[in-house]
């Protein structure tokens, strides 16, 4: 058993197709089928159930499969490790996010201390989808709106609550409630809203709010562009929800906060990664600058 045999057993196991998994591969086909069966008889049972030209994995398959998986994250953690030791500062550094609004400021903060690093932002949707995501290695960090829910199996998901902020509600210069600081969130139970999309983690938490005071919002528009809410707002086409961060932005100047009581709508963004998987320097290093960060950022204002 070698190698190669692994990768092209995980080829195949993914395709569930040899004549697919040998193009891919660029094999021929004969030879990818001899290197399956020799692995099959190395291992001393059957790994695949063969109907036609398409072939499935067995039980045998599927718990070696999850072996084989690990083995190659292993050695990828290594290649990691090892370019790690280079330097702290010229490191790779992927992130993912259900947010953007503080990313200008957060990673210009950054790279004047590291200007060397290279950052890869990944923009997620469904906060389902990220634990496997985050397992599957496809970012290192995530920033997000909602705690990621912990995944069953082996691996185990960190969680750090980074900062709390306040969710207001936005509304044009002459809006009826523009002259007031604060509102009861069932005042506006027939206003109609800006939104962000479904996938987004702050429709969730808002609509969620609404449904405690009694309502369902009225979403005639949505948008994940800050620019586009404010300015839709602006125009007098709705109100929004939309936390400090985003209210602190230049886009937003022109609107009018209101305070939200009964209840209070406030929100948590999170930073989470995979417990106990090797981070690389330059990760390590970027996800304790994103702590420090918030610990000092005024947002709620």
């Amino acid at each position: 058993m070698d190698l190669i045999q692994l990768k092209y057993f995980q080829v195949v196991a993914q395709l569930e197709n040899v004549t697919r998994a040998a193009e891919e591969l660029h094999i021929a086909q004969p030879s990818l089928s001899n290197t399956i069966r020799r692995l099959e008889k190395s291992i001393g049972v059957p790994l695949f159930e063969r109907q036609g030209r398409r072939i499935r994995l067995n039980q045998f398959g599927e718990v070696f499969l999850r072996r084989v998986k690990r083995i190659f994250d292993e050695l990828e953690q290594a290649k990691r490790e090892l370019a790690d030791m280079v330097s702290l500062e010229c490191g790779n550094v992927t992130v993912g996010a259900t947010i953007s609004q503080i990313f200008p400021d957060l990673f210009g903060k950054y790279l004047t201390y590291y200007p060397n690093v290279k950052f890869r932002l990944i923009q997620v949707a469904g906060r389902l989808e990220i634990p496997q995501q985050l397992i599957n290695g496809e970012f290192d960090l995530c920033i997000s709106s909602l705690p990621i829910e912990q995944p069953i199996g082996q691996f185990k998901i960190h969680r750090e609550p980074l900062v709390t902020e306040e969710i207001f509600l936005a509304v044009p210069a002459n809006h009826r409630l523009a002259m007031r600081n604060s509102i009861q969130l069932s005042e506006i139970a027939d206003e109609s809203f800006i939104s962000p999309p479904k996938e987004d983690g702050l429709r969730d938490i808002t609509t969620d709010f609404c449904k405690q005071a009694g309502f369902v919002p009225n979403i005639v528009f949505e948008s994940s562009t800050t620019e586009v809410i404010c300015s839709l707002v602006r125009t007098g086409l709705g109100v929004a929800f939309l936390p400090a961060f985003w209210l602190n932005e230049k886009s937003a100047d022109s609107l009018v906060r209101l305070h939200i009581k009964n209840p209070s709508l406030q929100r948590t963004i999170w930073l989470s990664w995979v417990k106990d998987r090797y981070l690389p320097a330059a990760t390590r290093n970027f996800s304790k600058f994103i702590i420090n960060y918030f610990s000092q950022v005024e947002i709620n204002k």
